[in-house]
């Protein structure tokens, strides 16, 4: 592996191992983030793994709870940026069609029913029911207490429901963690 200028090596090999290891989970976390944009979730993965690289990974104690938030804090960071291009120039031409990858009707359903939701909601959701972490952790990533984690979540279940076409979207199928997991 290639040395970062002015770097160490061993520095860069920590992170390609860890890049081995976790790349492929953390893509798939960031493709739910993003809503479905491949290039987008490829895109968040790859800048935070630039920084890291440049930063080291020495002294993290959880690197996939320390890399998760990058990607998290990067997302929200790029769709302010949007947000602030979208209000500051007119809008010219259509946005681009993305070519993403065929996927199946159920996977074009749950994300569309995650696009539906605020960023919060569904970094809640997805950290929650994707990357499977208790409260504690991802009221750490979204900088906030375990009972706003809950209300968040309890929130933007039901707009999912009713996005999916659940028969009864205020019937409550254990929405939260088993208690053993906090």
């Amino acid at each position: 592996m290639r040395e970062i200028e002015g770097g160490d090596s061993t520095r860069v090999d920590d992170l390609g191992q860890f890049a081995a290891q976790h790349g492929p989970a953390l893509v798939r976390f960031s493709y739910l983030l993003t809503g479905g944009q491949v290039a987008e979730a490829d895109d968040l993965v790859q800048s935070v793994f630039a920084r890291l690289a440049a930063r080291g990974m020495h002294g993290i104690v959880d690197p996939a709870h320390y890399v998760r938030r990058a990607i998290v804090n990067e997302h929200r960071s790029r769709g302010r940026h949007a947000a602030v291009v979208s209000r500051a120039m007119p809008r010219l031409v259509d946005p681009p069609h993305s070519h993403e990858l065929e996927e199946s009707e159920d996977r074009i359903l749950l994300l569309e029913a995650l696009k539906a939701l605020s960023d919060r909601e569904r970094t809640a959701v997805v950290l929650r029911y994707y990357a499977d972490l208790p409260d504690d952790e991802i009221a750490t990533v979204l900088t906030c207490s375990r009972a706003t984690v809950r209300s968040v979540i309890h929130r933007a279940l039901p707009k999912l429901r009713t996005r999916l076409g659940q028969a009864d979207p205020t019937a409550d199928p254990a929405p939260y963690p088993p208690r053993g997991r906090q």
